[in-house]
């Protein structure tokens, strides 16, 4: 889930060493965010929708703060699913083997035989250590990868508090760290001068950009916003919904239909559909798609238990005490 925050905080980081033979190209990055710094500000105050949309990316909204979710919420279950014999034999091996067959060491017996335990058992029990500890040490090896999705907090969050007019990004350490900056340093993936969109169905994510140049940070962010969007209309309508949030305040929006954050399993069936709702609403019910769905139902399916699972394998989003105070405050802290 959280792989690409992971590489895109490695990508701005890195320094001119690790960018040995790319720094043709991170000169041309430098350049496009001084243009897009300039040419971007003050697009806070500028209408781009007519129609501003929750899309479906809303988990709390009241008149001080509006939580949203990121784009990547749907893409896990792949680190837990790819990894799952590994694990299976690091649990299995210790609790339904190990505890079993150490007990020759101490009793000389085999007690499943009901004889005398002779070297090739204990030569046996010494294999399958070596085994499990062979496992272990993989597994420690690729727990960086596991973490991206298990073992840690269960969402990002992004909080606009419209009363401190800044930006809060709450994210495990590896994927940028939590974060805050001025809501009027923000440059979205939008064009303000852009006023026709189409809606032609395609997924879409909304970025939000935070260049050194304006933030005067050490280094450039991003973050990946809202629900996988259905079209550049949609893109530009969430934008739009922010943008009066913050400027005008929720009185000004339509009620949005806030998303849980907890974990519940329905959710997790709607993940995989997501990949293939926009071809569903090109073609609905055609003899085509209805193939495709019952030939991927399994897979589907696959991928919604090990994406509930890896729901499960972590915790809620914690704000730490400072932060939480900071960006729930109903006035300028």
């Amino acid at each position: 889930m959280y792989f690409v925050e992971w590489l895109m905080r490695r990508t701005l980081t890195a320094s001119k060493k690790d960018i040995t033979g790319f720094e043709g190209d991170m000169k041309q990055f430098e350049k496009a965010t001084e243009k897009y710094g300039k040419q971007y500000r003050g697009m806070q105050e500028r209408q781009i929708s007519d129609a501003p949309s929750d899309a479906r990316s809303i988990y709390r909204m009241n008149d001080t703060y509006m939580d949203i979710r990121t784009f990547f919420d749907e893409w896990r279950g792949g680190v837990l699913l790819g990894l799952f014999p590994l694990i299976f034999g690091v649990v299995f091996f210790p609790v339904f083997i190990l505890s079993e067959v150490t007990g020759i060491f101490f009793t000389g017996t085999v007690s499943q035989a009901g004889r005398v335990a002779g070297v090739g058992d204990y030569l046996g029990v010494i294999i399958l250590w070596v085994v499990w500890l062979a496992l272990l040490l993989v597994f420690s090896y690729l727990f960086r990868i596991f973490r991206m999705e298990c073992l840690v907090q269960r969402h990002i969050v992004v909080r606009f508090n419209r009363r401190t007019r800044k930006i809060y990004i709450n994210r495990p350490n590896f994927a940028g760290g939590n974060k805050v900056y001025d809501w009027d340093d923000v440059v979205a993936s939008v064009d303000p001068d852009d006023q026709v969109v189409t809606k032609q169905r395609k997924r879409e994510i909304l970025m939000l950009f935070f260049f050194k140049q304006r933030t005067g940070a050490e280094y450039h962010d991003v973050v990946f916003l809202g629900a996988p969007l259905r079209s550049d209309h949609e893109l530009y309508a969430l934008w739009e919904y922010i943008r009066r949030y913050m400027e005008e305040g929720p009185a000004s929006l339509p009620k949005p239909r806030c998303i849980p954050s907890f974990p519940w399993p329905w959710r997790s069936l709607l993940a995989p559909w997501s990949f293939l709702e926009n071809k569903w609403a090109a073609a609905p019910w055609s003899p085509g798609m209805i193939a495709l769905v019952v030939i991927a139902s399994p897979l589907m399916l696959i991928h919604a238990v090990a994406h509930w699972c890896s729901l499960l394998l972590c915790w809620p989003v914690y704000w730490p005490r400072k932060l939480r105070r900071e960006s729930t405050a109903s006035g300028p802290v």
